[in-house]
């Protein structure tokens, strides 16, 4: 059953690829796991100039994404996809096994160690992985969703686990949290890296979002998609939808089991020039990068990888950068988020969700890259 699980995961995403248009090269290895199949994305080396080149303010951080400045970053593969439940649900329960984790109050640690990993079900029902004292398991329909209630750390953790599985060496020191680039296991992108990947190609002109310049919330799960994920009283928070769920198709549901009552809803391809899915909205992505906002003054241009230390917010602590904006964050009722969504904008990890400062972390996951 699990070999043609992942025959079906396989063909399906070798049928993505093939359907991109033609004339862009798109090179995609499919990578096992134990448990299911992710799709990798050759991003070819390449210079851009990194920031807003359409004058957006953010009050809330203004001109962090300036001033623009040009960027080289190597060539380096990227998951087409943000990373789901099911994934790492099968790096939770291997870890357990290991005993490289531990679950306190319905909190995921590092073993022997305050360091949060993740949040489970039992903590809040906002997160799709639950813990019963002695396995890890999906608690609702959100399996092929993307992860979210875990933590920077935890999404480093799962990368060295990822490697290992692929026999590739380990790219992080989970002490230190300091990444080796040197190595050739997964990691989180740099920012750099993740904005390049965005933008898929398309430098000339550049765009705002990953697809070019319309807002259609077809192509990717926005506040006001009215996709069937989206504010059903069955389904409660979080409303995203599952991976590369915007992709041009006729999707069913007979086929999704969606909660919502529709019977069907047509999406766009949301894909962008690289063949990847959800660069705008779904869930905020993590990066690699401590959230400088105002390293662009300062950042060198091959291959930068954030400053040293994060700039500090207003609870004294510093955080990681994040991209790609998600499903809760909007700035009108009809859900078009010009701001957050935009392959440019940049984000501190910091008090994510409306409860804050209680952040339940419900909009934030992360993608997978490696060199």
């Amino acid at each position: 059953m699990k070999t043609l699980l992942v025959k079906v995961l396989t063909i399906f995403f070798l049928l993505h690829a093939s359907c991109k248009k033609s004339g862009e090269t798109i090179i995609q290895d499919p990578v096992q796991t134990p448990n299911t199949t992710f799709t990798e994305v050759q991003i070819p080396a390449g210079e851009f100039d990194m920031g807003d080149h359409f004058g957006f303010v953010d009050p809330n951080h203004p001109s962090d994404e300036l001033p623009i400045h040009k960027v080289k970053v190597n060539s380096f593969k990227m998951a087409a996809t943000v990373t789901t439940n099911q994934q790492y649900l099968a790096y939770l329960n291997s870890a357990l096994g290991k005993g490289l984790i531990e679950v306190k109050n319905n909190i995921v640690y590092a073993a022997g160690s305050s360091e949060i990993y993740y949040y489970t079900y039992q903590y809040a029902v906002y997160y799709s992985i639950g813990y019963d004292g002695k396995t890890f398991s999906i608690k609702d329909f959100r399996a092929n969703h993307p992860v979210v209630g875990v933590m920077w750390s935890g999404a480093a953790a799962y990368c060295n686990w990822l490697s290992g599985q692929n026999n590739l060496t380990e790219c992080y020191n989970l002490k230190t949290a300091v990444c080796d680039f040197t190595k050739t296991g997964y990691r989180l992108p740099t920012e750099a890296e993740w904005e390049f990947a965005g933008r898929g190609g398309k430098t000339n002109p550049y765009f705002i979002y990953p697809w070019g310049n319309n807002t259609d919330i077809t192509r990717a799960n926005w506040p006001g998609s009215k996709d069937p994920y989206e504010g059903t009283s069955e389904a409660g928070y979080p409303f995203t939808t599952p991976v590369g769920f915007y992709d041009g198709k006729l999707h069913q549901k007979s086929d999704y089991n969606w909660p919502g009552t529709a019977t069907s809803y047509q999406t766009s391809d949301g894909a962008n020039g690289f063949g990847l899915y959800d660069m705008a909205g779904n869930v905020w992505q993590f990066v690699n990068d401590w959230y400088g906002q105002n390293y662009y003054s300062s950042s060198p241009y091959d291959n930068p990888k954030g400053p040293d230390t994060g700039f500090v917010m207003p609870d004294g602590k510093a955080y990681r950068g994040m991209r790609g904006g998600n499903w809760y964050n909007g700035d009108n009722i009809s859900g078009v988020d010009d701001g957050h969504s935009r392959v440019s904008n940049r984000n501190p990890s910091y008090y994510r969700g409306p409860q804050d400062p209680n952040h339940p972390w419900y909009h934030v996951g992360f993608r997978v890259a490696r060199n």
